[in-house]
């Protein structure tokens, strides 16, 4: 077997903590390389006696025997022999703790996995994991009795932050329990973490109520006010969609696992605390994005998404078109700058021609 050596990149943490705390362990940990038949670890002083020089299995060893102070580490990957098959550069090592982790849950209820139509079409969630004391070595698993959801990549933004994405293509519905582990320390579970859906359900909606995919409108004819029900139309294109459907689908639009925005999910690509990141691989996307604005409170959003529709009016997005329009029917609510602009893009989103 022969190794793939540009996969070998080790990573070491450079990071002092107290080495009397109790709840600890002292180790090194290094990126883990998927060819690799165990490792070998050779740690030295800066004398240069080795102190350790260990083939183990793990991508990562106590050093708990070691007294505190600065030494000189290298690893290597083991080949189909137990032998060394490139060895890293010397580094400098101080020694860190793997204390057990802790997750921060704000909201008791799971986060909702979808589960694609489709058997072709494959369905990859993006998770966080929010808490403390993570660390490049902290295994992560979501499992339900002797089930587990694949976890395609996880990366270690902070010490407080894990970052999944999981494929639920072929995944069985139901509630998912999170594991986390941190070498040499007690696993944190928590029940009920994550739970796939089916496509039905994974609007956020009941299947029985037809009041979250569709919106009820009132309005006033010469008999008086009357209610009328609009439903988000299915295989129409949104630059299709009248004004009133395209309300109607921003209000079942909705991010359930987001509830810091009220952005459309549609146009959401991750969702984290304290910010969110934007979805515009489709022209699809940013059109009701810059609808979103356009109806917006806000009047330099909805002053920005005019000069938009006015300047990517080819083919034209209709319910922007006649949201415009009824803003100019309503000209006298709005400041006169506002109305000016209002003025200039709509006049040439009028003159835009399919």
């Amino acid at each position: 077997m022969k190794l793939n050596i540009k996969h070998f990149i080790i990573i070491f943490w450079f990071v002092s903590f107290s080495v009397g705390a109790q709840e600890g362990t002292k180790l090194i940990a290094w990126k883990p390389i998927p060819e690799a038949n165990g490792y070998q670890i050779q740690i030295k002083e800066k004398t240069g006696k080795v102190v350790i020089d260990k083939k183990i299995d793990t991508p990562f060893h106590s050093i708990e025997e070691l007294p505190s102070g600065v030494y000189l580490v290298r690893t290597a990957p083991l080949n189909l022999f137990k032998k060394p098959a490139v060895w890293s550069a010397w580094k400098d090592l101080e020694v860190i703790i793997s204390e057990p982790p802790k997750v921060v849950i704000e909201d008791q209820k799971p986060i909702i996995l979808p589960k694609s139509d489709s058997k072709e079409e494959k369905t990859i969630s993006n998770i966080t994991i929010e808490g403390e004391h993570f660390l490049d070595a902290t295994k992560v698993d979501l499992t339900k009795k002797e089930e587990s959801l694949p976890i395609l990549s996880k990366e270690v933004k902070s010490p407080e932050r894990i970052d999944l994405k999981v494929d639920t293509t072929d995944a069985k519905t139901g509630p998912y329990d999170l594991t986390v582990t941190n070498p040499y320390q007690k696993p944190k579970v928590v029940t009920n973490f994550v739970k796939v859906e089916d496509p039905k359900h994974n609007s956020g909606t009941d299947p029985n109520d037809e009041s979250k995919s569709s919106l009820s409108l009132t309005t006033k004819d010469n008999s008086g006010i009357k209610k009328t029900k609009v439903s988000v139309p299915k295989g129409k294109p949104f630059r299709d969609f009248t004004y009133e459907e395209m309300l109607a689908f921003l209000e079942s639009d909705v991010a359930i696992n987001c509830k810091n925005t009220k952005v459309p999910a549609l146009t959401l690509s991750e969702c984290h605390k304290t910010y969110v990141i934007l979805n515009f691989s489709s022209e699809d996307n940013l059109s009701v994005f810059e609808f979103y604005k356009l109806i917006s409170e806000n009047e330099s959003d909805r002053t920005s998404a005019y000069l938009y529709f006015s300047k990517n009016c080819s083919p034209k997005f209709r319910p922007a078109f006649e949201r415009m329009e009824l803003q100019w029917k309503n000209r006298i609510n709005l400041d006169p700058d506002e109305r000016q602009s209002l003025l200039q893009e709509l006049t040439k989103f009028r003159s835009c021609s399919r």
